[in-house]
């Protein structure tokens, strides 16, 4: 019996030990990792925007998907030289994150993808210039993925038509948000996504 209650106080007292240790780990950690996720974020940003000499902030905020974005207006010397949008696409193992940038034309500038956990061989192939170059350059009205070649549209990976249309459709989605808040009476014939403000 002595014994047992040996084995509980010694127990006891290591998940103490080790709750602590996460504590206190967590509470001088946490400031660091959030000093290094918004300074990333401010990088990702300027890449988007190079052409942006003042502060990169957000200008407004959308949802899809139950998840909620930023967009930003992007200026140098008070002027808009760009248009970005935080986004998400639902690819086939996981939600594509991504940074979208129009011109002040609301056309496509870049597309970025900050993270996902698609099949690698597969999905990730997303993450290739040669897939996300076909953005560039186009209107809203283009941003359509095909089975098949196009030059006009965007063309699907073979094998891995989910997560090109995961990434299609999230930068559509966030295309047609920067066109709502900064086009004048652009608008996508078919949109499925419905954006609440």
């Amino acid at each position: 019996m002595k014994d047992m209650m040996k084995i509980t106080l010694s127990l006891i007292a290591i998940f103490i030990g080790a709750g602590l240790i996460m504590g206190v780990t967590y509470k001088i950690t946490s400031p660091i990792k959030f000093k290094a996720e918004k300074k990333e974020k401010e990088e990702a940003l300027k890449e988007m925007a190079p052409a942006a000499t003042d502060p990169i902030v957000p200008a407004g905020k959308w949802s899809v998907h139950s998840r909620n974005f930023e967009y930003y207006a992007a200026t140098a010397s008070g002027k808009p030289v760009a248009y970005i949008s935080s986004t998400a696409g639902k690819g086939d193992s996981s939600f594509i994150q991504m940074l979208v940038s129009l011109d002040t034309d609301l056309k496509i500038n870049e597309v970025k993808v900050l993270g996902m956990n698609e099949t690698p061989g597969l999905g990730d192939q997303v993450l290739e210039k040669s897939f996300l170059d076909q953005f560039k350059g186009k209107p809203l009205s283009q941003i359509v993925l095909i089975k098949g070649e196009t030059k006009e549209n965007i063309q699907a990976i073979t094998g891995a038509t989910i997560s090109s249309r995961g990434v299609t459709n999230g930068v559509k989605d966030a295309v047609q948000t920067l066109v709502d808040k900064y086009g004048t009476g652009i608008k996508t014939a078919v949109h499925e996504v419905k954006h609440e403000r």
